[in-house]
């Protein structure tokens, strides 16, 4: 037997041979669906590390102008550190609370916040404060002023009572009690460490928040999609360099703390010879060895002028690999770095050969940190380059 044919359906008389039904018809692929996906308020994200990278700057100013003779400035001080962790405290939970922070953030911020709580718990002035807030002192009872002595009068033996019974502290005092705990093993560490390297590992843990906070505005300004696209056409050459000037100008900042905390700045005053020597003769003469590395003058002022030689010669050849790359804002940012790190050199011999005075010495503090966001916004671009199309710079 045959098979049947199978039945199709009666066609129209008008109806056009290959015309796809609704159904039957392929969907368009749409785009965008990086973009569709929720990335979290990546403006709030933007204007908070703003406000915290302003003020970790107050807070590098403060600190470099101790006993300015500003009265004001002087009350702020002790606070601006406890200013920084309640910014980024109200933003972390303002976020947390609203369900807005982007994804792979959680550790970033934590991070923020431990590197703002270390800043603000350096500072012994306000948990002083507040422990002597908390239990003031009792004042001293005064007797009245009376002529004779009134004759001494023996009593009978009494038994001896028992001591009464201490009672618990109070929330209050064991809040002070916590506050002098916490001064004390602070002013331990300034001792144990002297004033100046103490001074020094504020400066550097201001610099790395500052940075970490810099770097993560960028992240926010830029949307996920751009980011994941700009990923693809990164230099890692380029990266390892400007990873390298990053390194290398952080520890030179922590050689310049450590040149201005123990007045090294003012020893040798000439250029570039160090007291009519390349190599003053008593670089070594601290006992134990180890102090030379944070109090011999003579070391630390030669240490800051060889990492700045060094440093000149690294962003050079940063700045000629540079020129190879495609990116015309990557290319740019480096030229920037390197032109900075030149007149960053300039300024520091310029201040030694006055004599170090406060004012060039705040002008090399201000230069340091535009020197350091240089070369973080040189490596943000060389790890994630602006796409430059037909329709222009993604």
């Amino acid at each position: 037997m045959g098979m049947k044919p199978a039945k199709n359906r009666s066609r129209a008389i008008f109806e056009e041979v290959g015309v796809e039904t609704p159904k039957q018809m392929p969907v368009a692929p749409k785009g965008g669906m990086i973009d569709a996906r929720p990335k979290g308020a990546r403006k709030a994200l933007l204007v908070w590390m703003v406000s915290l990278i302003v003020l970790a700057v107050l807070q590098l100013g403060l600190d470099a102008t101790p006993g300015f003779g500003i009265a004001e400035l002087d009350l702020l001080q002790p606070y601006t550190g406890l200013a920084l962790f309640a910014v980024w405290a109200l933003g972390a939970l303002g976020l947390a609370l609203s369900r807005r922070l982007p994804p792979g953030w959680g550790l970033r911020v934590a991070g923020l916040g431990l590197g703002c709580l270390l800043l603000a718990a350096s500072d012994p002035a306000p948990i002083a404060k507040l422990s002597k807030a908390l239990a003031p002192e009792p004042a001293a009872a005064v007797l009245p002023q009376t002529g004779a002595l009134p004759p001494l009068q023996l009593l009978p033996a009494t038994p001896p009572t028992p001591a009464p019974v201490a009672a618990p502290p109070t929330p209050q005092e064991r809040v002070a009690q916590a506050a002098d705990l916490v001064t004390a093993q602070i002013d331990r560490a300034q001792t144990t460490l002297g004033a100046a390297p103490f001074a020094t590992l504020r400066l550097g843990l201001a610099f790395a928040l500052l940075g970490f906070a810099f770097w993560y505005a960028l992240l926010a300004a830029r949307t996920e999609a751009a980011l994941i696209a700009a990923r693809r056409q990164a230099e890692p050459g380029l990266v390892g360099l400007a990873t390298g000037l990053m390194h290398l100008s952080f520890l030179q900042l922590l050689v310049g703390g450590l040149v201005t905390g123990i007045g090294a700045g003012a020893v040798f005053t000439d250029w570039p010879l160090m007291g009519g020597v390349w190599l003053p003769p008593d670089m070594l003469s601290l006992e134990p060895i180890w102090r030379n590395a944070l109090e011999n003058q003579a070391l630390l002022q030669f240490s800051h002028r060889a990492l700045g030689y060094l440093l000149l010669a690294l962003a050079a050849f940063a700045l000629i690999r540079s020129r190879r790359s495609v990116h015309a804002v990557t290319r740019m940012a480096f030229g920037l770095a390197a032109i900075w790190v030149l007149l960053q050199a300039v300024l520091g011999v310029v201040t030694l050969l006055h004599g170090d005075p406060l004012a060039l010495r705040l002008a090399h503090l201000g230069g340091a940190l535009v020197l350091w966001l240089f070369l973080i916004r040189a490596r943000f671009l060389a790890r994630y380059p602006r796409v430059q199309s037909i329709r222009g710079i993604k």
